[in-house]
């Protein structure tokens, strides 16, 4: 019988804590300057950094994430490194290397160079990025976000900082940062800083409250990047009904007629706006699975002058239900082996974690 998803996560779970028991025994204490060149720094944060170095026997150039040892506790830097091995073999999840190290001052692993940088990089002000290029990062940020909700994980940190790009053109990203990645169903607490790719049902949590976790939480951040990365914009500051932009698109849902679109949103064609529509659903079961924007690129996203009357080019979300509201007639929807040349991910072969640390 298949595993059911309850099953599923409890084998993360316990492949997850057979990697960080083995890890914690295997740390080794040592200098970065023993094995290491120091190159520069590639991107900062609140609990450390990471450092593009030269490893000094092989010659490689290896990204060093550091963690600072009074704001990061073992057992999160074990989480993390842990997690992050669990699930590096996908061809568009960032390669971390076996083996962890401690200096004095920080926690550290070895992962591959986003030799191009991040998808933030290339986010043109007031422009964002060439709607080709967006819709090749989609497709490859669907396939590694539907592999990590296949093993019982939700990444719960999707943004353009976390999206590494081995060429400028984005034949080939992959999604890094698994500190905030968790399993399905863990209860997470609510938090003190509104981000706007944060779901409305975190950010509406009282203080003392408790989220139960679920993969729509990376649709609805996934959904958010896609708007962002089109224009160089937010959809809103933050998922509350105080926020304006927010309150627009919420009482836009409510009416399930996406020819009624916020001004906000005209910017996007009827087929584009349908996505963000499932994407973007108000309450979580009700989100589409991250696969399903895959049935979207085919049809332009933005329009070239926004259109104030488009009603008669559009269905209203009843008239075109069908299973996640696909807009197309059945006749015209493309099977799944049908291959988008400039959309499809670099090739590569995801692979079963082996080994020990």
């Amino acid at each position: 019988m298949p595993a059911t998803m309850e099953e599923i996560t409890k084998d993360m779970e316990n492949l997850i804590l057979q990697r960080i028991s083995l890890t914690s025994k295997n740390l080794k204490r040592m200098e970065l300057t023993d094995h290491y060149d120091p190159i520069r720094d590639l991107g900062k944060g609140s609990y450390g950094k990471v450092l593009l170095a030269k490893h000094k026997k092989s010659g490689k150039a290896v990204a060093l994430k550091m963690l600072e040892k009074n704001k990061t506790g073992l057992e999160n830097f074990l989480q993390e490194y842990a997690t992050s091995i669990c699930l590096s073999f996908h061809p568009h999840i960032i390669g971390t290397s076996r083996g962890a190290f401690d200096t004095i001052s920080h926690f550290v692993f070895v992962q591959e160079v986003g030799t191009a940088g991040d998808l933030q990089s290339i986010i043109q002000p007031k422009v964002g990025i060439r709607e080709e290029l967006v819709k090749r990062c989609v497709v490859q940020l669907a396939s590694a976000l539907s592999f990590i909700h296949s093993t019982g994980l939700v990444h719960r940190d999707i943004k353009p900082n976390n999206i590494l790009l081995m060429d400028r053109e984005c034949h080939c990203i992959k999604l890094a940062d698994f500190g905030l990645a968790q399993l399905q169903s863990t209860h997470v607490p609510s938090v003190s800083v509104i981000i706007p790719y944060m779901p409305p049902e975190l950010c509406s949590l009282g203080r003392t409250g408790e989220l139960l976790l679920h993969p729509s939480f990376d649709v609805w951040s996934f959904a958010v990047l896609i708007y962002n990365a089109l224009t160089d914009c937010y959809p809103w500051d933050g998922a509350l009904y105080y926020d304006q932009k927010y309150r627009e698109y919420t009482n836009w849902q409510f009416r399930k007629d996406i020819s009624q679109a916020p001004t906000e949103w005209k910017k996007f064609t009827p087929e584009a706006r349908l996505m963000f529509f499932q994407m973007l659903a108000l309450y979580p079961r009700e989100r589409c699975s991250v696969m399903e924007v895959v049935k979207y690129i085919h049809f332009p996203w933005k329009v070239e002058i926004p259109q104030d009357d488009i009603a008669s080019n559009s269905k209203t979300m009843q008239e075109s239900k069908r299973p996640h509201n696909d807009p197309r007639p059945h006749d015209q929807v493309p099977s799944s082996s049908h291959q988008i040349d400039d959309c499809m991910p670099c090739t590569s072969v995801i692979r079963p974690a082996t080994g020990e640390d």
